[in-house]
């Protein structure tokens, strides 16, 4: 390697460490995670099928968003484009807006599907990240669980080991 090969070297790992760096002290000492379970794949699995078509027991991440969307799309028909939630905390009935679905989705102990969404509060204007958790019942995903993530960015709870833990 020349000289000028070797510094451009030098400069691409130093930065790709610095870069990793950054990333893992995003959270520094902190040992819960913003969501639970592993990182979903999106296209996870061979391609080829021995017989195309067939039911297969791989979820992959559109379908969990998916899922999720359609629930979503599916209450809010029901309710004049508005999501009706319950919030626990402050027994307030929510009249909320979809906003969007995270691209990020998460394989909870190879048995529970999940994703973070964004809404609006038509009343107040908060944003609400509410988290949802999908199984498979009767051979499609299935909307189990939804809590409140966070208001306005501010964690209601986090998650250590897949459990959820209050945010004091």
């Amino acid at each position: 390697m020349n000289t000028i090969t070797s510094r451009v070297f030098v400069c691409v790992i130093l930065a790709a460490f610095g870069l990793g760096l950054a990333v893992a002290q995003e959270h520094p000492g902190k040992p819960a995670q913003e969501h639970p379970g592993s990182q979903a794949k999106e296209h996870p699995g061979s391609r080829a099928k021995e017989h195309p078509g067939e039911k297969s027991g791989v979820v992959t991440a559109e379908m969990i968003r998916q899922g999720i969307l359609n629930h979503i799309t599916a209450v809010t028909e029901k309710n004049g484009g508005i999501f009706p939630f319950h919030d626990e905390k402050t027994g307030r009935d929510l009249k909320l807006k979809f906003v969007k679905v995270h691209d990020n989705v998460s394989i909870i102990k190879g048995k529970t599907y999940f994703a973070c969404t964004d809404f609006k509060d038509t009343e107040t204007g908060k944003t609400y990240d509410l988290d949802f958790w999908m199984k498979r019942v009767d051979g499609t995903l299935k909307v189990v669980e939804t809590k409140i993530h966070k208001v306005d960015g501010v964690p209601r709870f986090t998650y250590k080991e897949d459990e959820i833990v209050p945010v004091q």
